[in-house]
């Protein structure tokens, strides 16, 4: 057997002079903290868009040019047929237009039922909050907000509907003891 010279050899260990392979090899590791990397921003982006809200049919919203995202909060829907709390039915829309009076009491019923539930989880919940009270005096706003979520309203309003009628509805939320009122707009596209 005839002994062959093993001929010039790079640092990575191929002749050199020979043709590359056309096969790349891709290292695991780098592959999985890329894809890591990935998932993480697209879980950050996801999160930060906010909460989706469901727009009944039949409810047109107004456009605004200036918005704000919206917290998680019950939610009131005011349409030309009824008004919701929370996808239930509280009153018909035409006898709310049509009395005098500025409280609506199915409205105020059903919304001081929401607090109290929600004040009797506030409750349940204690060494969470035990914890929240720890993170707002080191100043966390979330926190704060996330406490009394319940406390707050996001009112959809069809466009069409009457401001009298809205500000019933806003009239009964306050004295019912609901102390933010958000309204859900769209976006208007700027051209």
């Amino acid at each position: 057997m005839a002994i062959y010279a093993p001929g010039k050899r790079d640092r990575h260990g191929n002749k050199i002079g020979a043709k590359r392979s056309v096969v790349a090899v891709l290292s695991l590791t780098a592959m999985v903290d890329l894809f890591t990397v990935l998932v993480v921003f697209l879980l950050q982006n996801y999160a930060t868009t906010g909460e989706i809200l469901d727009i009944p049919p039949g409810v047109i919203l107004p456009e605004a040019r200036s918005v704000k995202d919206l917290k998680p909060a019950n939610v009131i829907i005011v349409s030309e047929e009824y008004i919701k709390l929370n996808n239930e039915s509280v009153a018909l829309y035409s006898d709310v237009k049509a009395q005098t009076d500025w409280d609506i009491p199915q409205l105020a019923k059903k919304i001081q039922q929401t607090i109290s539930a929600g004040e009797a989880e506030k409750v349940a919940l204690t060494s969470r909050l035990k914890t929240a009270v720890e993170k707002i005096k080191i100043g966390d706003k979330e926190i704060e907000d996330e406490i009394d979520s319940f406390r707050k309203i996001t009112i959809q309003a069809d466009k069409n509907i009457d401001f009298l009628t809205l500000k019933k509805v806003m009239y009964t939320a306050t004295e019912a003891g609901i102390f933010e009122i958000n309204f859900a707009v769209l976006k208007e596209i700027e051209q």
